[in-house]
Order: structure tokens, then C-alpha cells, then sequence
């Protein structure tokens, strides 16, 4: 099975291309196989790092790992993030992404 583009395994676990919208009416994933980026929307504004702590919050308990192996690599500033989750697999994270 091919990966999306926003997917990328490594030995340590998995790393995601997201792009957020903050401010938004609630949280959700948008998930297009097609996409270059993982689309996400949070309800945290992008004010003192808010926005990035929902975020990875968001994501653990949306892939149900621990809040701490989810790290945010790049993007503290910028809408369009990388994330990585430590102790997981690919095939995981899209099966918990696309239900």
C-alpha cells in the first residue's frame, strides 16, 4: 500500500504533514488520501502557542497514544506543522485518520 504524501514511516515511529486552521468551530481531522498535507482544524487560537499544544493533544487522543509521543518537529510559527509520533506505525495512524 502506497502511503499519502502527508505520511512518512522511520524506525521510530511516524512523522505527519499537517496544516492547521486555528480558530475553528470544532476539531477535526480532514483527511484526503490525494492531499500533500493533513488538513486540521482547531478551536485554540494561534496565540502563545495554543494553538500547537491543542494540537498535539488533539492528535494523541485522536491516534490514542500518550500526549508525550507526539512532538511538534517543525512549524512553531507557520500553519503548515510536522509532527512526529513516537512507538507507532503507519498502517495505524491512517487506519485511526480514515474511519
Amino acid at each position: 500500500m502506497a502511503l499519502p504524501k502527508y505520511v512518512q514511516e522511520t524506525d521510530q515511529g511516524v512523522i505527519l504533514a499537517i496544516r492547521v486552521q486555528p480558530r475553528a468551530s470544532r476539531n477535526e481531522i480532514i483527511a484526503d488520501l490525494g492531499d500533500e498535507q493533513l488538513k486540521v482544524r482547531i478551536t485554540a487560537p494561534p496565540v502563545d502557542s495554543a494553538a500547537n499544544k491543542a494540537l498535539t493533544k488533539f492528535i494523541a487522543k485522536s491516534l490514542v497514544v500518550p500526549p508525550r509521543s507526539v512532538s511538534l518537529i517543525r512549524g512553531d510559527k507557520n500553519r503548515s506543522k510536522v509532527l512526529f509520533i513516537a512507538n507507532t506505525d503507519a498502517a495505524s495512524v491512517l487506519a485511526k485518520i480514515h474511519k
